[in-house]
């Protein structure tokens, strides 16, 4: 497989996380105790849907169409696959561990040399938002053993 189908690949393949990411974020929100939390997490359901878009036309860029796209039908085995996964997960470990996937997505991706995206950006705030969550799943599980 030639470089660019290998980096096109990965591109479709980031998509689809993204996608989930979003969503993840997007149902933690609905669960978010405080305006805080809502808020953060509704801002970065949007960031991972940006960067769904940027990757969108970065794909474009290479002849691609929506059409074409994994991401444009529904795959069943990848929805069972991640729900079993993660089933006793909280809302925000869930973005966490989809955070951890894109990271190391984007990790494969920083290998090409063709890319057109500003990976590092996405990087950063995935990193940013991985931290934060992290924070705030201490802070439950402190919670929880004070009060046995």
């Amino acid at each position: 497989m030639s470089k660019q189908n290998q980096y096109i690949a990965l591109l479709e393949k980031l998509l689809t996380h993204l996608k989930n990411a979003k969503l993840e974020y997007y149902k933690a929100s609905d669960q978010a105790g405080s305006p805080e939390k809502k808020r953060f997490f509704n801002q970065q359901g949007l960031l991972r849907n940006r960067y769904f878009q940027e990757t969108l036309i970065e794909l474009q860029y290479f002849g691609m169409s929506s059409e074409d796209l994994v991401i444009s039908r529904f795959n069943f085995d990848q929805l069972l696959i991640s729900s079993i996964e993660t089933l006793k997960a909280t809302a925000i470990e869930k973005c966490i561990f989809a955070d951890q996937t894109l990271l190391e997505i984007y990790t494969q991706l920083d290998s090409f040399e063709i890319k057109n995206l500003d990976l590092q950006k996405h990087v950063s705030n995935l990193e940013m938002a991985m931290s934060q969550n992290k924070e705030w799943v201490e802070l439950i599980l402190e919670k929880k053993r004070a009060s046995y």
